[in-house]
């Protein structure tokens, strides 16, 4: 209970009298001007170069595909372009949620990040189950 009816017996005296008026402090900013919208609230205004420069990005996703690419044409030769397969793989997954104009090129991309996989698994395969033991 709050005001000039305030029993102190009351049982309510647990409670704290928040209806106070505030009181001014020195160098303290009035409680008003602190008050703005939440930023989620806010509409994000983008303009025309804004928005040509985020359709027009292809940067992950072209990335994605030399990786794959490369990592295909080295895992022809040896386990050596799985590590550019795996990038691959990993340049085609961000460029699919960054840039949803390249779909062509983070396709790519994967496919041929995938394929640099298996061989360089058919490598890991050929070399564990045949090479190695005819050597020991």
């Amino acid at each position: 209970m709050t005001g000039q009816n305030h029993d102190p017996r009351s049982p309510e005296d647990f409670r704290l009298d928040l209806t106070r008026p505030p009181v001014r402090v020195e160098g303290e900013l009035a409680w008003e001007s602190t008050m703005t919208a939440p930023t989620e609230w806010v509409p994000r205004v983008h303009t025309d170069a804004e928005i040509s420069t985020v359709a027009n990005r292809r940067g992950f996703s072209i990335a994605a595909f030399a990786c794959g690419l490369l990592g295909l044409l080295l895992g022809i030769f040896g386990i050596w372009g799985a590590t550019f397969a795996l990038a691959a793989v990993i340049l085609a997954s961000v460029g699919r949620s960054v840039e949803p104009g390249a779909k062509t090129w983070w396709g790519y991309g994967l496919v041929t990040g995938l394929a640099g996989l298996a061989i360089a698994v058919g490598w890991i395969v050929y070399i564990t189950q045949v090479l190695l033991p005819s050597f020991g």
